[in-house]
């Protein structure tokens, strides 16, 4: 196992290796899942995570829902402005590309 022992888990780790060592299988009941849980939940209370960029993940998320906002509307203005259009592809004529680089 590891170097660095979390003691909560300890329990858990103690009765699966007195199963496994005695060959008999662990009876997985209610009351065996509520006690595992409940170790789960001690651990991860006492070891809050936390991190430098905590504060970036919302911020990432907003930006991110802001930028599907903007697509959206840009989506919805060209459908609009090229539904307006007498020919769809009349207002690409205004980008020309110059004359060809090879000459035939």
């Amino acid at each position: 196992m590891t170097g660095h022992r979390n003691p909560p888990i300890e329990p858990v780790e103690r009765l699966l290796a007195e199963a496994h060592r005695t060959g008999r299988e662990i009876v997985v009941g209610e009351d065996w899942a509520r006690e595992i849980m409940r170790v789960v939940r001690q651990d991860a209370a006492a070891h809050p995570y936390s991190s430098m960029l905590a504060w970036a993940e919302p911020l990432v998320w907003r930006a991110a829902a802001g930028a599907a906002l903007v697509a959206a509307v840009f989506a919805g203005s060209v459908v609009a402005y090229t539904a307006r259009q007498p020919v769809p592809s009349a207002w690409l004529e205004e980008f020309d590309a110059g004359p060809p680089l090879i000459e035939e």
